[in-house]
């Protein structure tokens, strides 16, 4: 390791960034060097934001810079750093395993469905290529009609647009087995009507989207195909990420995409439920991005601000194509660091990280 002065110097440069202090610190001193179990060397400091704040603490070893902001304990102070130094090692390793792991994401990503629920099955695939042209200026090639002369199924490409992807549309004269959707319909808490109406729908379009580039992409195209749907008379919902939307909601959500805007909203669910010990929030739909769902569990705090918590976090993963860990930390804001778990979902299927907030 460098010299404390040079050390001290770092630590300061690092919380300049604006990802982190964003200032130069009130004032930086040195405490002591202290030894991990691999031998690892880390020197501790205690640095102030202003004259009248607390001494937060920092360590500087050849790992790398990190604090968490949180209160210097002289008492504990050794052992606080020790587990700064295991969390920022444990950074390094999920960083050298994260381009195999995003290949393996890759592979399971980039692929939509959802059942478009309707009061008649009927179909017509001319006015939906109009429409669609319409709507969103994307010209549809030829579609690719199966099922012989009934054209129940039509596979469809775009053109004269960067889209890179292929969708299909399919016809079901029947209602979706098993009451499936009538039991997802009690889940959306925006739409009060949403078991009854889903209770009258006779037939239903799946609708599928495949990725030749991204997800985001793919993802931009299924919003655009199901807000063309949602605003044909005949449509009464959408059954995907284990909620029935409302035709409205997903027609009004797509604007998004005319102001350039990622229709997130679209594409992820937001769930919100309460128990006896307080609120949950999750999400339903970030594996099709290659990213893990995220639940809050059992939290004080208000539903809107846990949805609009979790929104944030999801359009963060999404738009920077972010992997999150388990054992790391997240925030809105440079001092927020709110510890992730992974551990089995839930309110969703599979591994989830549980957002300690």
């Amino acid at each position: 390791m460098k010299s404390v002065e040079e050390e001290k110097s770092a630590v300061i440069e690092w919380l300049l960034h604006p990802h982190e202090l964003g200032r130069e610190p009130y004032a930086v001193e040195y405490v002591k060097t202290v030894t991990d179990e691999e031998e690892s060397e880390c020197m501790i400091f205690k640095y102030k934001k202003a004259e009248t704040e607390p001494w937060l603490l920092a360590i500087s070893s050849e790992s790398g810079i990190f604090s968490h902001m949180e209160e210097y304990d002289p008492d504990t102070d050794e052992k606080d750093a020790i587990e700064l130094l295991t969390a920022l090692k444990q950074f390094w390793k999920n960083k050298a395993a994260e381009a195999e792991e995003r290949e393996d994401r890759a592979k399971k990503a980039g692929a939509f469905l959802a059942f478009v629920l309707l009061k008649a099955p009927e179909w017509d695939h001319e006015r939906f290529e109009k429409d669609f042209e319409a709507d969103w200026g994307v010209n549809l090639d030829p579609p690719e009609l199966k099922d012989g002369e009934n054209n129940s199924t039509i596979v469809y490409s775009t053109q004269g647009s960067d889209v890179g992807a292929i969708f299909a549309v399919s016809l079901i004269d029947r209602c979706v087995p098993n009451e499936e959707a009538e039991y997802h319909a009690q889940f959306n808490y925006m739409w009060k009507e949403a078991v009854s109406v889903t209770k009258t729908h006779k037939a239903h379009m799946i609708v599928t989207v495949l990725s030749k580039t991204d997800p985001v992409t793919s993802g931009t195209l299924f919003a655009q195909v199901l807000s063309t749907l949602c605003k044909w008379e005949n449509t009464l919902g959408v059954y995907y990420n284990d909620v029935v939307a409302e035709p409205r909601f997903l027609v009004a959500v797509s604007d998004l995409i005319r102001q350039d805007q990622f229709p997130l909203p679209s594409l992820v669910w937001f769930g919100l439920g309460r128990s006896w010990k307080g609120v949950n929030a999750y999400t339903c739909g970030l594996t099709k991005f290659g990213k893990d769902e995220l639940e809050i569990l059992e939290s004080d705090k208000d539903p809107g601000e846990l949805r609009g918590f979790l929104m944030n976090i999801a359009a963060y993963v999404i738009g920077q194509d972010v992997i999150l860990h388990d054992g790391e930390t997240i925030g809105v804001s440079n001092e927020q660091r709110i510890k992730i778990v992974r551990s089995e979902g839930v309110n969703v299927q599979g591994d989830s990280l549980k957002i300690m907030y």
